[in-house]
């Protein structure tokens, strides 16, 4: 039955796709409906059975929780939700520092956040970085612990925080940090910017490695300098297991540009997207969307203000070397003008090479959700916007297939907010046909979590993958690709 219902749905947007741009319907039903309020989504897909996972932060009368639910059909029907936080005082709606989501293998599920530590005299909260995890695909989950591992201290900000898979059964998290100290590698030297004018100090990028998807951790490194300290840090997975992330760096005469750099199974120096020169002094509130193609490229959007037109880009990174040497690709605009308000994205690449982008402004300058398809080799993109979509923020895509896409977004009216989802289906569907990532198999019934609770010994052996695949990389840390023990 749940079968027949995506082959329905795929079709009707099969044809509704014809045209050459892509099209987005609204969808009937989101697992955060009936809830008193509803922001913040993120999106992840279960690496071996398909499904759709999303998280989102809601109130169900009681305060603000985290909640989790899982689609078998690409998104047209969803599990009940489950809370992720049990209690209220851990997290709030914040669109540039909202949970993540990360799937790994054996049901294994993390959500990564920052927690509010309130501290007098400071202008803003100080700020933990918090992890939550499930061993049996999202049915129950692990009480949350503390991820930053300077608790003794005065309390400092930790926030704006990115998380992913890494190797077979490692995970990743990064996140802008106050901590004083010298990054232990990578260091933009600090000072280079000391003489700029800026209503902001730099933030220190901070990892954290965990062998055993998050049981237990490395100690905390700090790695790169000179980042905005309040523009997102944002992390993916390639094919091969390793991890890149991409954030807004401060360069001298306060320029904010966009940088990218590999975060696993080894660090290298970040290297700017595009020289777009963009003066500010201060940090813009703005970070990029990042995806890993199958063929490792870096997709990213970002969003810039330089010489006197603001707008959302979007660009490839083949590497960093080749970004270092000037050949990376150069920006599409995906929606840009003088009178933009500050436009968010998100990227995902497509199987089949080009990608997909979501935004949350129209080029009128009106605010709304609205998505393109990036095909290879671009010169030009082509918004649509999404039906009933006005006041969305903060976008988030995911590939379902090859020619579709699940688009979740924060829908701002009046004193309320509420979790909005959209399909895409893209123009050109060549690929309709292709079967979707769902596995037929486990679509034999409704939408479920769960099923036999897994070890912390056994989950690994359960994924299937082999041990130590991409682990051999030179220079890289071992632990976080060698299987869980």
């Amino acid at each position: 039955m749940v079968a027949m219902r995506l082959l329905a749905v795929g079709a009707l947007l099969a044809l509704a796709g014809c045209g050459g741009r892509p099209d987005a319907r609204p969808l009937d039903r989101s697992p955060a409906a009936g809830q008193a309020a509803s922001a913040d989504p993120s999106l992840a897909a279960d690496p071996e059975r398909g499904d759709v996972l999303m998280s989102w932060v809601g109130d169900d009368g009681g305060g603000w929780r985290i909640w989790f639910a899982r689609s078998s059909d690409g998104g047209a029907t969803w599990s009940p939700a489950v809370r992720v936080t049990p209690d209220t005082g851990e997290v709030k709606p914040h669109g540039e520092a909202s949970p993540r989501l990360v799937a790994g293998p054996g049901g294994r599920l993390a959500v990564v956040w920052p927690r509010d530590v309130p501290v007098a005299g400071r202008k803003w909260p100080a700020s933990a970085i918090r992890l939550a995890r499930s061993l049996d695909g999202g049915r129950t989950w692990l009480p949350p612990v503390t991820v930053n591992d300077d608790t003794t201290g005065a309390p400092v900000g930790h926030n704006f925080q990115g998380a992913a898979w890494a190797g077979d059964s490692g995970l990743v998290a990064a996140w802008l940090d106050e901590r004083s100290g010298r990054p232990l590698a990578h260091h933009h030297d600090a000072t280079a910017t000391a003489g700029d004018r800026t209503n902001e100090a730099d933030a220190t990028v901070f990892l954290a490695s965990s062998p055993d998807f998050g049981r237990t951790w490395a100690a905390n490194r700090a790695v790169w300098g000179g980042a905005c300290p309040c523009c997102r840090i944002t992390m993916a997975r390639g094919r091969d297991g390793g991890v890149a992330a991409a954030w807004r760096g401060h360069f001298p005469g306060n320029v904010r540009d966009v940088v990218t750099a590999a975060v696993a199974p080894r660090t290298d120096s970040p290297v700017r997207v595009h020289d777009d020169g963009w003066v500010y002094p201060g940090c813009p509130h703005n970070g990029p969307g990042l995806s890993l193609g199958a063929d490792g490229r870096r997709h990213v959007v970002w969003y810039t203000a330089a010489n006197g037109k603001t707008g959302l880009y979007y660009a490839v990174v083949t590497g960093a070397a080749d970004a270092a040497a000037g050949s990376g690709s150069e920006p599409v605009p995906l929606v840009e003008g003088t009178r933009l308000p500050p436009v968010h994205g998100a990227v995902a690449a497509l199987p089949r090479g080009g990608a997909i982008a979501a935004m949350d402004a129209l080029s009128d300058g009106s605010r709304a959700t609205a998505v393109a398809h990036l095909p290879r080799g671009t010169r030009r993109a082509r918004p649509v916007g999404v039906p009933g979509s006005a006041g969305g923020l903060y976008p988030q895509i995911l590939t379902v297939s090859d020619s579709t896409a699940l688009v979740a977004y924060t829908l701002e009216h009046g004193d309320g907010r509420e979790v909005r989802l959209a399909g895409v289906t893209l123009g050109d569907h060549s690929s309709s046909r292709a079967a979707p990532k769902t596995r037929p198999e486990r679509m034999a019934g409704a939408a479920t979590i769960g099923g036999t609770r897994p070890t912390e010994g056994t989950a690994a052996r359960q994924a299937g993958a082999p041990k130590g695949r991409v682990g051999t990389r030179r220079g890289g840390d071992p632990a976080l690709f060698a299987g869980a023990p």
